[in-house]
């Protein structure tokens, strides 16, 4: 007789055993130090393969035996594109650039995306976008408890970015939920574990369940002129990505040693 074994490996990659938790937290770790030196080194002119192989380093001197997935190193028109990961594109003074890494250590991977702007200085409108993604974030970890449902966070999320954009006047009041997706066209959050999009229920969020929480807003050029957004928002691709660890006490952030704030960037 075959067997589908799911019924019974599903819950158990699911809930995470203090043992995963310990393989998991370092895997993240190893991720945050593999930012921090990216954020360190970026300047404009370098290529978006020479942050890659930067943080890739990182990984591997601090132990980790691999990436999780593709490292995604997105500049200027590339932070728009959700899985770019090409990586070879130049700089350009004014990029914004999405690193959306993870080390894999003892088999388990991180998760965990930071947008930096290459110069080291966000303009008026990257911060603007930045911190209505940062808000969105905040909303949707402090949805994520024991109970609530797989989808708070997004629902959250999504909440926070129509409020944001309604705000810069880049979104009409009357707005709907399809104009919310030219700018944030993909959900707010997965399991992580052995997989960066790892296998669970997708029902109501468990304690000991990981997850990660990250919106994003993405301004290409095609949707900046469906919006007849002014050339200062062109190009600003902004994703927050953190992991979170469902407690009984509420969410805890594994992810704190990337800086998110637009002042500690």
């Amino acid at each position: 007789a075959v067997v589908d074994p799911s019924a019974m490996l599903v819950p158990m990659r699911q809930k995470k055993d203090a043992h995963e938790l310990e393989l998991l937290k370092k895997a993240i770790e190893i991720t945050g130090k593999g930012h921090l030196e990216v954020m360190r080194i970026a300047k404009p002119g370098m290529y978006e393969y020479q942050l890659e192989a930067t943080l890739e380093h990182v990984f591997q001197y601090h132990g980790a035996e691999r990436e999780g997935f593709p490292s995604i190193v997105g500049s200027g028109p590339n932070s728009c594109i959700l899985h770019y990961n090409t990586n070879r594109r130049q700089t350009e003074d004014g990029d914004m650039v999405v690193l959306d890494i993870g080390a894999e250590y003892g088999m388990y991977t991180a998760d965990i995306t930071r947008t930096i702007p290459i110069s080291g200085k966000f303009t008026r409108e990257q911060k603007a976008i930045y911190n209505i993604v940062l808000e969105a974030q905040q909303a949707g970890i402090e949805a994520s408890v024991a109970g609530a449902s797989f989808r708070a966070p997004n629902m959250a999320a999504f909440a926070k970015v129509q409020e944001g954009l309604q705000k810069l006047g880049i979104l009409k009041e009357d707005a709907g939920r399809g104009a919310i997706r030219d700018f944030l066209p993909h959900g707010v959050s997965h399991y992580i574990g052995l997989d960066v999009h790892d296998v669970g229920s997708y029902g109501d969020l468990q304690v000991n369940d990981v997850i990660t929480v990250e919106p994003g807003i993405y301004i290409s050029e095609t949707v900046a002129k469906k919006y007849n957004l002014p050339k200062a928002y062109w190009n600003i691709g902004v994703r927050i990505e953190d992991d979170i660890l469902i407690t009984e006490t509420g969410p805890q952030l594994l992810s704190h040693h990337s800086p998110r704030t637009v002042e500690e960037i």
